[in-house]
């Protein structure tokens, strides 16, 4: 009797917590997907810069389509990214690490990172999946236009060029 007298208070007391320690805020979730050219023959001594400019975020239809009013104030971080090359077949066991900053179009030396993943597996092929920063990139939003810039170091020599497809999504936090 005991032993279920004290199941129930600790079942009680997790209840409790699971409902009462979650984020109020309300968010709605957007996926995009961006096309870059990773051409052959880069070295494996430094990093390599890719950037893709004026993403367009579709912010205000993501907002409407989901009854959110567009003048609000909104914080914005990205969700998931997953490298992969629809067209050219790419082998991505050749990149040890791979970072995705959100980039001010006015300093571009000022930027923060949304995605990233190091130390890749040399099992890895088609797909590289990436893990994601908490970060806050609202401020690198500028006319419903973001910048992106893709850092990638390789362990060994790209053969031919790669069709790279960056499908990743970002999350709207209205506070």
């Amino acid at each position: 009797m005991l032993l279920k007298g004290k199941f129930f208070i600790f079942m009680v007391l997790l209840a409790s917590f699971t409902t009462s320690c979650g984020d109020d805020r309300q968010y709605v979730e957007r996926d995009l997907s961006v096309t870059f050219e990773i051409p052959a023959g880069l070295n494996t001594i430094e990093s390599h810069y890719f950037r893709i400019d004026d993403v367009y975020l579709y912010l205000d239809e993501t907002l409407a389509n989901n009854g959110l009013p567009t003048g609000g104030t909104y914080e914005i971080s990205g969700s998931k990214a997953l490298l992969t090359s629809r067209l050219s077949g790419a082998d991505y066991s050749v990149i040890d690490a791979i970072s995705v900053f959100a980039v001010d179009k006015d300093d571009r030396t000022n930027r923060i990172e949304m995605f990233y993943n190091e130390n890749i597996s040399i099992q890895t092929f088609s797909e590289l999946k990436l893990l994601t920063s908490i970060s806050n990139i609202t401020p690198y939003i500028h006319d419903n236009k973001v910048d992106l810039e893709v850092r990638i170091r390789f362990r060994g020599f790209i053969p031919a060029p790669i069709r790279a497809d960056l499908d990743f999504g970002y999350i709207i936090y209205k506070n």
